[in-house]
């Protein structure tokens, strides 16, 4: 807000609420001191030049007053000048400080909306009221109003219904807890479509001047949604394609990869991991025997046990897959978790010899659900094993090859929750 000049056209107040000018003041009073002066100065020549010293009739009285008075106006007059000359030189040195600081300000609100201007998302700071005191042209944009007509104005000038209930209840947590706030929450546009917006809330307090505001940031990842919903989709083509091709060599095998990326998913959702941790168990799961596409198609469709060169080939085709795979660019450890899948967790396994801790968790995830998918389910030399015979197997290998942790959570699992395991596809099961 711009402040209105002090100069010498403004006017001031007098009786009768009439108003003159500053400079007009200023002359009556040069002319009422130089009056008073010169009647003064007669008043001391009459009665310096009054012959008789001894005079005291009337007259002399009256000339006396008369000077007196001349003087005490004089003096008067002379000090209500010396005022004004204060005042004005006061109201100078006001208006040059008002002018520097709002040249100061206007100079940080072009160059804050000139940064802003260049941002792709909306930038809006509330003052300690929650009053919009600074709005870029994007977020203008959204509100769908010009900045002037935006700032100095509070939420409800502006919003209404349940947009201005969140941004009322989001600066009142901001302010409450004083710690920044983060999420992203759909926003439908002005044509019906829904806008996918982060919204980033911040308190300010590293400026005086600026202390109490709260800055608000708006960035639209529609498009980047967009774009990993599609990614996401094509990796799942893949996988399934991949899959489908590990299935086609091995018939006996079908949908083996499939349902342990399932159940190594399941494990991976009880223990509490992050969705990372957790996708990267599923694909891991679906993708470990991808590398069977090249064993010979001889030793995967055999009727009789394998010998141990066999199942040590069988058994490498899990690094081959890691090998393969490692092109793909997977958000999660996919193909680390392929590499330590034949580790044991008493450090006996292989390739590095890893144990305990040492192994990822989601390849100690995978390798149970491998183990447990394999005994449920038939082969060509054997019949598949009811769920409770498969975890006692499993289990005579506890914290040997499998860590003991990740069992209990599967034996918990199967036996409160065992018609959730139907998409095994296999013949129905007993849990014991």
């Amino acid at each position: 807000m711009r402040t209105q000049p002090l100069n010498e056209k403004m006017l001031l107040p007098v009786a009768g609420d009439r108003a003159v000018p500053a400079s007009k003041v200023r002359l009556w009073l040069d002319v009422a001191s130089i009056f008073l002066f010169v009647l003064s100065l007669l008043g001391i020549w009459l009665i310096v030049n009054d012959g008789d010293v001894n005079r005291t009739d009337w007259s002399f009285y009256l000339t006396l007053a008369l000077v007196v008075v001349s003087l005490l106006l004089f003096a008067a007059v002379l000090s209500f000048q010396a005022r004004m000359e204060e005042k004005s030189r006061l109201e100078t040195l006001y208006q040059n400080r008002i002018d520097l600081l709002q040249g100061k300000l206007n100079t940080h609100e072009t160059m804050l909306r000139l940064v802003s201007g260049y941002q792709a998302g909306g930038i809006t700071i509330f003052d300690r009221h929650n009053r919009y005191w600074f709005v870029n042209k994007r977020a203008a944009e959204t509100l769908g109003m010009a900045p002037d007509e935006i700032v100095g104005r509070p939420p409800i000038k502006i919003l209404s219904g349940e947009r201005l209930e969140k941004l009322e209840t989001h600066l009142t947590k901001v302010r409450s807890l004083d710690i920044p706030l983060e999420f992203v929450d759909g926003v439908t546009d002005k044509e019906g479509r829904t806008r996918f917006i982060q919204f980033h809330y911040e308190q300010i307090s590293d400026s005086s001047e600026m202390n109490g505001c709260i800055l608000l940031r708006e960035d639209d990842f529609t498009s980047l949604f967009v774009e990993r919903e599609r990614r996401e989709r094509m990796l799942r083509q893949v996988i399934d394609t991949l899959v489908a091709v590990v299935d086609r060599r091995d018939p006996y095998a079908s949908g083996h990869s499939l349902r342990v990326g399932q159940l190594a998913g399941v494990l991976a959702q009880e223990l509490e991991l992050d969705p990372i941790l957790k996708e990267a168990s599923e694909i891991a799961g679906s993708l470990m025997n991808f590398g069977k596409v090249l064993v010979p198609r001889h030793i995967l469709t055999k009727t009789s046990s394998l010998t141990p060169e066999e199942l040590q080939r069988v058994r490498d085709s899990i690094l081959t897959s890691a090998d393969i795979l490692a092109i793909i660019g997977f958000e999660g450890p996919v193909v680390p978790t392929l590499r330590q899948v034949l580790e044991r967790y008493d450090g006996s396994g292989g390739p590095d010899g890893l144990k305990g801790e040492e192994i990822m968790i989601t390849a100690r995830i995978v390798a149970v659900a491998n183990a447990f998918v394999a005994f449920v389910s038939p082969r060509a030399h054997r019949p598949g094993l009811p769920f409770g015979e498969a975890l006692a197997v499993i289990a005579n290998d506890s914290g040997k090859a499998f860590d003991e942790r990740i069992l209990l959570t599967l034996t918990d699992y199967i036996e409160n929750q065992p018609n959730k395991l139907d998409w095994l596809s296999v013949s129905k099961q007993e849990s014991v």
